[in-house]
């Protein structure tokens, strides 16, 4: 990934751009996963003026894969929004599946800690 002058690092080490959205990969997530009142909250932010927070995205060389950010794009498709703000770090679909399984791993720990080791499924 090729950094501009004058550009900055986000926080998650790579550069914040405007992405168009019909170029950013969703197979991270089902969008059976979605929850509609999240959405309409950020359908609401978009008709107010408001901006949202840059997505989480990935970028391989060749393909952007969305990492956080499903339900701002999903409201932004809703109200005819093309681009959004996008913090981009290197890395592949592959690694955001195996990082995500590692969390839920720590996280199905933690719960089982508490006494609510099933109520985290995958």
């Amino acid at each position: 990934m090729r950094i501009c002058k004058g550009q900055e690092l986000n926080a998650v080490g790579g550069p914040t751009m405007k992405l168009r959205i019909d170029t950013i990969r969703l197979d991270f997530q089902p969008a059976e996963n979605l929850i509609e009142e999240t959405v309409q909250k950020y359908v609401a932010s978009l008709k107010c003026g408001e901006k949202l927070s840059p997505l989480r995205v990935r970028f391989d060389g060749h393909s952007y894969f969305l990492e956080d950010g499903f339900h701002r794009v999903a409201a932004a498709q809703r109200c005819g929004v093309t681009t959004l703000q996008a913090d981009v770090k290197p890395g592949t679909l592959e690694e955001m599946e195996a990082e995500f399984s590692d969390h839920l791993k720590r996280l199905r720990a933690r719960l089982a800690k508490w006494g609510m080791g099933k109520t985290v499924k995958d």
